[in-house]
C-alpha cells in the first residue's frame, strides 16, 4: 500500500452551473454522472493499490449523483484514516436530506465553493449555506466555505468548438502557475496528472477537437493504469513538470467569474 497525498474524482461531469472557464470544462454542457458500479469497481482497485491522504468527490456538481452516500461509505471503509472531502457549489443541498447523517458517518467535510458576487445568485445559496452550517453544528461533520470567485483564470482560450491549448512554449512555468497540478484525477480507473487532462478527452468529443492538430499532443497523453507498478506509482507521484502542461497558461489573466444559467433545474 502506497501513501499518496491527493485523489479527485468525479461525481458527475454535468453541472447546475456554468462557470466561464471552468478547468473541469463544465462550462461546456459536459452530460453524465457516475454510475455506482464503475465508480465502485475504479475506487476497490485502486484502493487495494494507494492510501491517499485527502480523497474528493466533485464534478461538475456531485450532488447530481443520487448514489453519494454510496460513494462516501465505500470510500470511508477503503480508507479510514483518509481525509474525504465531497466538494460542492451547494445548491442542491436543500434536496438531499439524506446526505447530512452520512457526512456525519463517514467523518467526510462539505466543502461548499462560492462562486459569484451576485444577487440572485447568492439569493439561491444563502438558504443551503444556513441550512448547511446548522446541520454541521447538530452533527458534527467539517463544513467549509470556499471563495471561488477571486483569482478566476482560464486554462485554455476560447471555448466549445473555438477551443484552442495556450501556447506559451514554457511548460514549467505553466506548471508553477497551475493550481490544479496537484490535483491527480481518478477517471475510468486510472490516475490522470490533472483535471484538465483528465476531462479533455470528454469535451474534444464533445466539440469534435480530435482531428485538431493543436490538441493532438495532449489528447496523446496516456494516464497511469491501474497495473502500474509500485515503482510507476511512486515515479507518477513525484513527477513535476511535463510537456503536457504546456496546453495551460504560463501566466494568468484573471477575471472576474461568470456564473450562467443551469442544465439541471434548483
Amino acid at each position: 500500500m502506497i501513501t499518496v497525498p491527493k485523489i479527485e474524482m468525479h461525481l458527475a461531469h454535468a453541472c447546475t452551473l456554468r462557470c466561464t472557464g471552468c478547468a473541469h470544462y463544465a462550462d461546456h454542457g459536459l452530460p453524465g454522472v457516475l454510475p455506482l458500479q464503475d465508480g465502485a469497481a475504479w475506487l476497490t482497485g485502486w484502493g487495494a493499490r494507494i492510501r491517499p491522504v485527502t480523497f474528493s468527490f466533485l464534478g461538475g456538481e456531485p450532488l447530481l449523483n443520487r448514489r453519494v452516500p454510496d460513494f462516501l461509505r465505500l470510500a470511508r471503509g477503503l480508507w479510514p484514516r483518509a481525509r474525504l472531502r465531497l466538494v460542492s457549489n451547494g445548491l442542491l443541498l436543500h434536496r438531499k436530506p439524506e446526505l447530512w447523517d452520512v457526512l456525519g458517518e463517514t467523518g467526510t467535510t462539505l466543502t461548499v465553493s462560492v462562486h459569484s458576487r451576485d444577487d440572485a445568485y447568492l439569493a439561491r445559496l444563502r438558504p443551503n449555506l444556513e441550512l448547511a452550517r446548522a446541520r454541521a453544528a447538530e452533527i458534527g461533520f467539517r463544513l467549509e466555505e470556499r471563495d471561488s470567485v477571486e483569482g478566476w483564470y482560464k486554462l485554455y482560450r476560447g471555448s466549445g468548438a473555438a477551443m484552442e491549448p495556450f501556447t506559451d512554449g514554457d511548460p514549467r512555468a505553466s506548471w508553477t502557475a497551475c493550481t490544479t497540478r496537484h490535483c491527480v484525477t481518478l477517471q475510468d480507473n486510472a490516475l490522470w496528472k490533472c483535471p484538465p487532462l483528465a476531462h479533455l478527452p470528454l469535451v474534444a468529443s464533445r466539440h469534435g477537437l480530435g482531428d485538431r492538430p493543436s490538441w493532438q499532443p495532449y489528447l496523446r497523453y496516456r494516464p497511469l493504469p491501474l497495473t502500474a507498478t509500485a515503482d510507476e506509482i511512486r515515479a507518477f507521484f513525484a513527477r513535476g513538470p511535463e510537456s503536457f502542461c504546456g496546453m495551460c497558461p504560463a501566466r494568468h489573466t484573471h477575471f472576474t467569474k461568470s456564473v450562467t444559467g443551469a442544465p439541471a433545474p434548483f
